[in-house]
């Protein structure tokens, strides 16, 4: 258990060091939704570097074809959506339902597989979703949503709850093993749905092909290595812990050291109301991941 215990820290390492660097890039660097696909296209484009290694070639079988272009797929919708979603409602909200579909993916474990779950980690799912509220709703700020925020905010939750069910699936599965083969049809999937929304939304707002500069490139090369390695890491976990503990423990943990580390590193301050989320987040997690074990 104590491989799994580093594997899941190793994998939230990851994936705070990836919010950091976003959060480096900042939304001044990019100019419209055409260089911000063209910057998840270089992403993933490094995904398909890193995976050709892994997956010692190209060869990809049917099988890990079929789950990799549902993965791929999954992922540019569910990046679109969000993109959508921030874009025509309050960004603060849209965060916090995009941190709440872990319910749609634990859930699916408790309900499909029969997962195991106590009171008590029912008791911390609650205290999470609270703590997760306060951390990221910006009460202050009364933005207006336009009628589309609904629909969009909708499907960025279901699209990112779905990607958590499609991980447990595939190791469920007999192809549980050829995680480096799916992996690398999604990137390709992926890089080749980017790339088309990066030059229809770069055309749309400069009637010109996006570019990415230089920083960004910079960025995206190390975006790429720790979004595959937490992703990589994240499927494997998602088949030796149970659904209901491996999704609200990452996502947990993810945006509430995020939070610290910004604090941190870029000497932001953490308001009243956000230190008492992570706190009352942090005893959510203790609570929740007594399922692991």
């Amino acid at each position: 258990m104590m491989y799994t215990v580093v594997l899941l820290g190793i994998s939230i390492l990851f994936a705070v060091s990836n919010n950091l660097l976003l959060h480096r890039l900042g939304d001044r660097t990019l100019q419209g939704k055409g260089e911000v696909f063209l910057f998840q296209t270089a992403v993933t484009a490094v995904w398909i570097v890193i995976l050709s290694l892994l997956n010692r070639g190209w060869s990809i079988s049917a099988e890990a074809w079929g789950w990799g272009s549902l993965y791929g797929v999954l992922t540019a919708a569910f990046l679109l959506c969000k993109m959508k979603a921030m874009s025509t409602g309050p960004a603060s909200v849209t965060a916090f339902i995009g941190s709440s579909s872990m319910l749609v993916s634990a859930g699916f474990g408790l309900l499909y597989f029969y997962e195991p779950f106590s009171a008590w980690q029912t008791v911390g799912a609650v205290l999470l979703i609270g703590a997760l509220c306060l951390s990221t709703v910006d009460f202050s700020h009364g933005d207006k949503a336009q009628r589309t925020w609904g629909v969009y905010s909708s499907l960025f939750f279901v699209f990112s709850g779905a990607t958590g069910i499609l991980f447990k699936l595939h190791q469920n599965s007999s192809d549980r093993e050829e995680i480096d083969g799916m992996m690398l049809a999604a990137a390709i999937t992926a890089t080749v749905l980017f790339s088309a929304l990066s030059l229809g939304f770069g055309y749309r707002e400069k009637r010109a092909l996006p570019k990415l500069p230089k920083s960004a490139a910079a960025i995206s090369v190390l975006c790429g290595i720790v979004s595959c390695g937490y992703n990589r890491l994240n499927i494997r976990l998602s088949g030796l812990l149970p659904g209901t503990v491996f999704f609200p423990v990452f996502n947990g943990c993810v945006i509430f050291l995020t939070a610290l580390a910004t604090a941190a590193v870029f000497r932001e301050k953490i308001t009243k109301r956000r230190l008492a989320g992570i706190l009352c987040g942090i005893a959510a997690l203790v609570l929740i991941s007594g399922g692991i074990g």
